[in-house]
């Protein structure tokens, strides 16, 4: 087991407890602490979150990549379970999962596209003739597709309205060190998370509502029309 490997294990081990003392007595102290853990967690891994981001051709967006690569890391380190892998390994999923996923919302899924161009081999004309019409037709397919367009606009959305109250909610946090940082990267997993109405079920402590309360009204203040305030 490598030196990195057993840095990185102390590393969220020592985030998980900061987040578990921050939960158990919140306060600004346990959570300065939480956020300096999550700076040196971040740090750790900001080297194979570069290596990844060029090996998913996004490094010319690469600000999107870091920002979907911290709420990965957040998601990782709160999901963690020692028992069942090393947390490098389960953040390289983690990782790996939302820059796929930032690929396919910016470029689509090309691969997928060419392995469907290449499997349609079979004449129609054929199938019909053949008696397969009742095979060829899919009673789900159009509300299915609606729904997944749907869901992914809803996503873009999402991202967009969250992307965009980062960058001024970063104008606001003082200091450009680490933990500004590694707490923007919490606050926008919160408001990401919640921001979905399958996923508002979850209970928050009065803290991370009015951080969520406060993001959504400045999403919809700037996403009005002029005049309509």
């Amino acid at each position: 087991m490598s030196a990195k490997s057993n840095t990185l294990e102390t590393a969220v081990s020592d985030y998980i407890h900061a987040r578990t003392v921050l939960e158990a007595a919140p306060g600004p102290r346990a959570r300065a602490l939480a956020d300096r853990c999550f700076a040196r967690l971040a740090a750790l891994l900001a080297p194979r979150i570069r290596y990844f981001t060029r090996a998913y051709g996004l490094s010319d967006v690469a600000e999107d990549a870091a920002q979907v690569c911290a709420i990965a890391l957040h998601r990782a380190a709160e999901r963690y379970d020692p028992a069942r892998a090393r947390f490098t390994t389960y953040v390289n999923w983690q990782v790996r999962a939302e820059l796929q996923a930032l690929r396919h919302r910016l470029h689509g899924d090309q691969r997928s596209a060419e392995r469907r161009r290449a499997a349609a081999t079979l004449s129609l004309d054929a199938l019909q003739a053949a008696g397969a019409d009742d095979c060829l037709v899919d009673g789900d397919a159009e509300p299915a597709t609606e729904r997944a367009a749907a869901d992914h606009l809803a996503a873009r959305a999402a991202d967009r309205l969250v992307r965009d109250w980062a960058s001024r909610r970063r104008q606001a946090l003082r200091g450009d060190d680490g933990r500004a940082a590694a707490r923007l990267a919490a606050e926008c997993a919160l408001v990401r998370r919640h921001l979905a109405a399958s996923e508002t079920r979850e209970r928050l402590r009065e803290s991370d509502r009015h951080i969520v309360r406060r993001a959504l009204a400045d999403m919809v203040r700037h996403a009005a029309p002029p005049g309509a305030h």
